[in-house]
């Protein structure tokens, strides 16, 4: 049961760089409202006027969807078995994680929901 997409449960859909360019310059060049293209296309003006300022700003380009970079070490986890040298990378992330939580002032105790914060001393090292 999950929430639905929208306000009307509509399924997302995918919009070409060509479809996008030509709301755009419907925008730009004919001077359509925001109101006129949202009817028309079904579209939410927020998301026609983030298409616009990516236009503006960035050209045609802006309006390429976006490739965001994933986490390279979760797939180390989630992996059933591993190569040695898989292993040593995993092994080496973690201590790195760890390095950077004692630098910080605290250790993880516990995993999973039952995780806790503790800090290392009960003085704090950062205070003014």
């Amino acid at each position: 049961m999950g929430r639905s997409k929208g306000s009307t449960g509509i399924p997302r859909r995918k919009w070409s760089i060509d479809e996008k360019l030509r709301i755009v310059k419907l925008y730009l060049d004919e001077h359509r409202s925001y109101q006129s293209l949202e009817t028309e296309y079904r579209l939410n003006r927020g998301v026609i006027h983030s298409w616009v300022k990516r236009f503006i700003e960035n050209g045609e380009d802006g309006l390429a969807e976006k490739v965001y970079q994933r986490n390279r070490m979760i797939s180390l986890f989630s992996k059933k078995s591993l190569t040695d040298e898989e292993t040593l990378r995993l092994e080496n992330f973690k201590l790195k994680v760890e390095n950077e939580r004692l630098k910080k002032g605290y250790q993880v105790k516990g995993v999973g929901s039952s995780k806790e914060y503790v800090p290392t001393s009960k003085t704090n090292i950062k205070s003014s």
